[in-house]
């Protein structure tokens, strides 16, 4: 399975009322071409049609904050709908009558939530160095052309890490020098500065990699 790696679409979702008296959750988990942030010495986008296999094939799952715990949906129960349009990666969620489910409605009518993130692995050859760099930053630009979606939902904070791994892999992908920090840097921070949300995104890669 490839490493995975989770972003960051700063799009709210939105609350839609279904026929049948449900809550039904709609959101774009990523929006092609839009360039990333400074991920940590490159930008990234994604190319259309990059996700559109893996949407059609997996049991994709929908959780708010990366917490395997607070399921929302998944495709296989027909509780999860996703896809691909001309604008991006979008789910659609027919929101559960459980603690995390009121949960999650009350603050999207409260618009607290501030968009979606998705947990993903780039394929074999799924990743290349785009012809020019970011004009404005000159930073080097990550294309991802093929990737793995398993997982998706709404999120309170955006700030989740790439793995060392992952980040090892776009290095050769780019040609580019190191961007993950030294292991002794990385493992001895305490835990107690780690934010809680990483906790529950790395439980979510080490469930999902089993």
């Amino acid at each position: 399975m490839p490493d995975l790696e989770l972003r960051f679409a700063v799009s709210p979702p939105e609350e839609r009322s279904a026929d049948n008296g449900l809550i039904v959750m709609r959101g774009y988990a990523y929006r092609f071409n839009d360039l990333s942030h400074n991920l940590g010495g490159f930008r990234e986008r994604i190319v259309p049609g990059a996700g559109a296999p893996s949407l059609r094939q997996n049991d994709v799952l929908a959780t708010f904050n990366h917490n395997a715990n607070a399921l929302l949906g998944r495709t296989d129960a027909g509780t999860l709908r996703v896809g691909e349009d001309r604008e991006g990666g979008w789910y659609e969620v027919d929101l559960p009558d459980t603690t995390t489910g009121r949960d999650v409605a009350e603050l999207l009518k409260r618009r607290d939530l501030r968009g979606s993130s998705f947990t993903f692995g780039v394929l074999d050859g799924g990743q290349r160095r785009a012809d020019e760099d970011d004009p404005e930053t000159g930073l080097p630009v990550r294309e991802i052309t093929a990737m793995n979606v398993v997982e998706l939902g709404p999120v309170v904070n955006p700030a989740y890490p790439t793995t060392q791994a992952s980040l090892r892999s776009i290095e050769r992908a780019l040609s580019i020098g190191e961007f993950a920090p030294p292991a002794e840097v990385r493992d001895s921070q305490p835990a107690d500065l780690v934010p809680a949300s990483h906790h529950a995104a790395r439980a979510l890669f080490r469930a999902l990699s089993q």
